[in-house]
């Protein structure tokens, strides 16, 4: 980010708000630890659901919203979003070693379908 001082007191709460919601979506995704039990933990759901939080942010702050402010949340949304892709892939800690991962392109909207002709 540029100079602080271009910044207004709603874009430090902004800020604040978008790097708490990011370290909740990493600990959702089990990429973190839960500062208050020390655990790692996935919750999938809620995850996607922090994710479009921070989605409907980006829409709602184009206008008047510093553009390193509006940078910064696009790289958050990614990371975390890919981040969300990653742990789709992977089963479950809890799960067998043959069980399927928690959601699959069928029940999962945010998972794109291949394209006609390609093999998944």
């Amino acid at each position: 980010m540029s100079d602080d001082s271009e910044l207004t007191r709603h874009d430090h709460v902004l800020l604040g708000l978008v790097f708490s919601l990011q370290a909740a979506a990493m600990q959702q995704l089990g990429k973190l630890q839960d500062p208050m039990t020390g655990e790692v933990t996935r919750d999938l759901e809620q995850a996607r659901g922090t994710i479009d939080i921070l989605e409907m942010l980006k829409a709602k702050c184009r206008t008047a919203t510093p553009p390193d402010l509006l940078r910064m949340l696009d790289q958050t949304v990614l990371n975390l979003q890919l981040n969300y892709m990653d742990e789709l892939k992977r089963p479950a800690p809890d799960a067998a070693p043959d069980a399927a991962p928690d959601a699959t392109p069928d029940t999962d909207p945010t998972v794109a379908d291949p394209e006609p002709g390609t093999e998944a």
